[in-house]
């Protein structure tokens, strides 16, 4: 049996239909016996809609080049990027 915690960790691929079919058959089989899961996943997508509705805005000067540059600390494993 899955468990919720196990649930909140595949959300994004199940929600997006990317999830592979035995993960996808226990979270469904979950989903059938957890109301509190049901209502977690409905909200998610709808903040999902939600956010896709918003107005795109460009970002500040400079953001987006120290955004990319704390992305590339984390990937060569900088653990002062990790928190």
């Amino acid at each position: 049996m899955m468990t919720c915690r196990e649930l909140a960790e595949l959300l994004i691929d199940f929600v997006s239909g990317e999830l592979a079919p035995e993960h996808q058959e226990r979270v469904e089989q979950h989903l059938g016996l957890c109301p509190p899961c049901v209502v977690f996943v409905e909200t998610y997508k709808i903040t999902i809609r939600l956010t896709r509705q918003l107005p795109r805005v460009p970002l500040p000067p400079g953001l987006e080049r120290r955004l990319r540059e704390a992305l590339a600390e984390m990937k060569r494993g900088n653990p002062e990027h990790e928190r």
